[in-house]
């Protein structure tokens, strides 16, 4: 598959979860068992949050945390269900998208370091056969100067 398909299919699969995870949120506030489990996570948000902000502005008063009213907590729920879900998303195909790349890196260093053992190899070979060539050659100019040299005939 070619890079630009792939990135076309992760910037698709982006703005497809977008509208997915506003059905997800208007389906949460619909189904009771969605309701339930948006409203317990906007009470632990909401907890955690107030917790937060009083240890982060201090008085000497204690802060009675109030919870939230069930509409606002199944808002509230709703909306960090489908930004979990969208983030959820979103995350795995950077981490697809970073894995596939690493992996084709790995094969192009692979083939690089393949390229370069065979070229290694190569070399080695004209090496030895350079030197039985150079040996070839030195044993034949040792032949030719034992060869006695001819005598020109007289005219």
């Amino acid at each position: 598959m070619s890079a630009i398909g792939i990135k076309l299919g992760t910037l698709l699969i982006r703005q497809v979860t977008r509208p997915v995870a506003n059905i997800l949120k208007a389906q949460a506030k619909q189904h009771e068992s969605f309701k339930r489990l948006c409203i317990g996570l906007a009470q632990r948000m909401h907890r955690a949050d107030a917790r937060l902000r009083s240890r982060l502005t201090p008085s000497k008063y204690e802060v009675k945390i109030r919870p939230l009213n069930d509409t606002k907590a199944v808002e509230n729920g709703a909306t960090l269900l489908s930004e979990v879900f969208v983030f959820g998303v979103t995350g795995s195909v950077v981490v697809w998208e970073t894995i596939r790349q690493r992996a084709k890196e790995i094969n192009r260093r692979e083939q690089v370091t393949d390229d370069i053992s065979y070229l290694q190899s190569e070399i080695e070979e004209l090496r030895s056969a350079l030197d039985r060539q150079n040996v070839q050659i030195s044993e034949l100019r040792a032949q030719v100067q034992e060869i006695p040299p001819k005598k020109e005939a007289c005219k």
